[in-house]
């Protein structure tokens, strides 16, 4: 018995470092860890960077088409058309007041008008009448980065094609598509003071190929956005660069 004890007092050390050494790790456990975790964090950071940029676009729709409904409703308000324009294949856009040169005769408060002096905005005078006040110079807005104007289609009417021809315009033939350039400014999507507009569509994507469209129907003035079928992104052109430029 005193011998067993004695040759367990011997081993009990040694049991104990073997127990601890296997309670640790060898330096090519820790390397084949850290190479899992370098290619798990290489696959997430793309889907990451996808779901981030699809937010952006989502965002971008929801911003223009909010725009799209201040301006028809400042059209009404003030009496005066307003007119959206973008840069195809660019991120460049603006909503501004439609300057087609007799908008002074029924010009109401808030309106902008074009005198010998410039571009004025009018406010309502003590008389009840309407008087110019201050200049109001053009605000160009922008998409996010990694998002363009892919396509705008509007569908020229005869009073589309009228107002087109008053600010000094060539007008497609009432009826037919406008033709989009990349690179150039949209043909002019017109938000009327009776709540009516011009038919158009806008798509809109993202650099991984993902598209929305914004449809504008010109009875009502109105726009809805659907999801559109995602293409290949090497197909997709470059976004044009706008700097400095006002559509």
């Amino acid at each position: 018995m005193r011998t067993a004890n004695l040759v367990l007092r011997m081993t009990s050390p040694t049991v104990d470092r073997q127990i601890g050494l296997r309670r640790g790790f060898t330096l090519l456990e820790l390397l084949l860890v850290l190479a899992i975790l370098a290619i798990l964090a290489g696959l997430a950071v793309p889907t990451f960077d996808s779901m981030v940029s699809s937010r952006r676009l989502l965002q971008s729709v929801e911003r223009l088409q909010n725009e799209l409904l201040e301006a028809r409703v400042q059209a009404m308000k003030t009496g005066q058309a307003q007119v959206f324009r973008a840069t195809v294949h660019g991120n460049s856009y603006s909503i501004t007041p439609w300057l087609s040169g007799d908008e002074d005769r029924d010009a109401s408060a808030g309106a902008t008008v074009m005198t010998a002096g410039g571009v004025v905005e009018t406010e309502r005078t003590q008389s009840g009448g309407v008087a110019a006040s201050t200049v109001d110079g053009e605000s160009a807005k922008s998409l996010d980065s990694d998002v363009m104007f892919l396509s705008i289609d509007t569908l020229v009417d005869a009073r589309n094609a009228l107002e087109i021809q008053k600010s000094g315009e060539i007008a497609p033939m009432p009826g037919t598509p406008a033709p989009s350039v990349s690179g150039s400014l949209s043909s002019p999507l017109l938000l009327y003071p009776d709540g009516t507009s011009t038919t158009a569509q806008i798509i809109l994507a993202d650099i991984y190929g993902r598209r929305m469209a914004i449809q504008v129907r010109g009875v009502t003035g109105r726009s809805t956005n659907i999801r559109l079928t995602a293409v290949d992104p090497s197909n997709l052109p470059t976004i044009v660069s706008t700097a400095g430029a006002t559509p």
